[in-house]
């Protein structure tokens, strides 16, 4: 390769637009050893470059990546079920309040004063006395006839 075409992919790559392809010529060209003096300064970061390239990763780095994943969908897990927790209590509380406030409605609009309860109680006790009064006395005609009739 020409010194120009060299030049020309070094100031590419200091602008970061170089393809793969190029990077690895240059790569290629600084770890020679027929690198120019004005150049020398480039040629530790491109070994560098190709002796990373060169390095495996160990099984046990390889075993590890795909952990992040799954320990970040239990963090959302755990997210959500705290989100639902607080929803589901939020709920609770606010059907307790409203159940409480139709109940103290309810209340309230029907018996509102005591005298008005006193009435309707007595109104119901006299109407469960007329009952039992007429049945006491059908029950009394009722044997009655059934004496005469022996």
């Amino acid at each position: 390769m020409t010194q120009e075409t060299i030049q020309q992919l070094l100031d590419k790559y200091w602008k970061c637009e170089t393809s793969p392809e190029e990077e690895r010529l240059l790569t290629d060209f600084f770890s020679g050893d027929s690198v120019p003096e004005e150049w020398k300064k480039y040629q530790t970061l491109f070994r560098w470059k190709k002796a990373q390239t060169l390095v495996k990763a160990a099984p046990e780095l390889k075993a590890e990546i795909g952990r992040p994943v799954v320990i970040q969908f239990y963090s959302v897990v755990k997210v959500a079920a705290s989100i639902l927790l607080i929803l589901t209590i939020g709920i609770g509380f606010y059907t307790h309040y409203r159940q409480v406030q139709w109940m103290d409605k309810v209340f309230s609009e029907t018996n509102a004063e005591q005298k008005d309860s006193l009435l309707d109680t007595k109104n119901a006790v006299e109407k469960v006395s007329s009952v039992l009064t007429l049945t006491q006395e059908q029950e009394k005609t009722d044997s009655l006839t059934n004496d005469s009739v022996e």
